[in-house]
């Protein structure tokens, strides 16, 4: 029987793989699970990891360095437990036999849920309209949208972009994508509507959400320009990287009161304590919440192992020639 070494310490396991994943992992692999509440150091890894075929790594926890590779010379598959894997593209894997899969799928159900409830939230009003009803009794806002009224501007059609298309659907909204990568038949039939630039989608939207990897392309591509052209009173939310947003340029137009914020991430992250990302009134700054540990990536661990077992496709195997367009 296959062998799977898992590296997770043991309180995160929880918090990824439910009681039902495990029986079923348990049930056609030989698993070794961490049995610390810590991270293992990388020599305890390579122990943990000898004899093994596959290894499951997460958040923190030892990568496929010379050191682990050379140590277990039986690993075929790293099935990683979490988001980016592109830290693992370094000369220690070159001319291995080793498939790198990541669980970001997983992770972009959660970030795409979460981004939904920000629109629904952002666009109907409900925090500015909490922070008036601590001084105004009845105040209602007079400038609330409904989602199913509104335009949405999605910038990226990434696996979390794709999920937030598919999820908006039953809204019947009018979605406008922007992403060089794909054509205008492409983002009709994700149920959107194609624009060639970035200013006619922030133009057009009462709510622009993020969904791009963090690339030399997407470096700062919401800057000062991007940002005046929304219109007053629109929406903005960022859970994919801090990077890709010019912070310096988004507060200068949070600080006229004309846009409301969600933003998960920033950068630096944390952001500094100082900054008034932290402090202006109509910005809601959240801890990387968005696509943090779920039974989803568990679940997708599990569909991984059993299609490498039968020699299919991974859901997200990742290669060299794809990371310059991930995250």
């Amino acid at each position: 029987m296959v062998k799977v070494g898992i590296l997770i310490p043991k309180e995160a396991q929880n918090a990824i793989f439910s009681p039902e994943s495990k029986k079923v992992l348990e049930n056609i692999v030989n698993v070794v699970w961490n049995e610390k509440n810590e991270q293992l150091t990388e020599e305890e890894a390579c122990s943990l990891l000898k004899g093994c075929e596959i290894a499951v790594s997460s958040w923190r926890t030892a990568k496929p360095t010379k050191l682990v590779l050379d140590s277990c010379p039986t690993i075929k598959l790293w099935e990683h437990a979490a988001g980016t894997v592109k830290g693992f593209f370094t000369d220690d894997i070159k001319g291995r036999d080793l498939i790198i899969a990541s669980c970001a799928p997983a992770i972009g159900k959660t970030v795409a849920e979460m981004a939904l409830g920000e629109l629904i939230i952002g666009l109907r009003r409900i925090i500015p309209n909490s922070q008036q009803n601590e001084t105004i009794s009845g105040a209602k806002p007079d400038n609330k949208l409904y989602l199913s009224v509104s335009t949405i501007g999605v910038i990226g059609a990434s696996r979390v972009g794709r999920y937030l298309l598919k999820l908006l659907q039953p809204f019947n909204v009018r979605i406008l994508l922007y992403d060089p990568y794909i054509t205008k038949e492409q983002a009709r039939e994700l149920g959107a509507i194609k624009v060639d630039t970035l200013m006619e989608l922030c133009e057009q939207s009462d709510a622009v959400t993020m969904h791009t990897p963090n690339t030399k392309a997407t470096f700062h591509m919401m800057g000062e320009e991007q940002f005046k052209a929304m219109k007053d009173d629109a929406v903005f939310i960022n859970t994919s990287r801090g990077a890709c947003v010019d912070e310096a340029a988004l507060i200068a137009e949070l600080k006229k009161g004309r846009l409301f914020a969600f933003l998960d991430v920033s950068d630096p992250e944390p952001a500094d304590l100082n900054s008034p990302i932290r402090t202006l009134p109509n910005i809601i700054y959240t801890s990387h919440l968005a696509g943090g540990p779920s039974i989803h990536i568990g679940n997708q661990v599990v569909s991984d192992i059993q299609a490498y077992l039968k020699g299919q496709k991974l859901e997200m195997q990742v290669n060299w020639d794809m990371l310059e367009t991930m995250a």
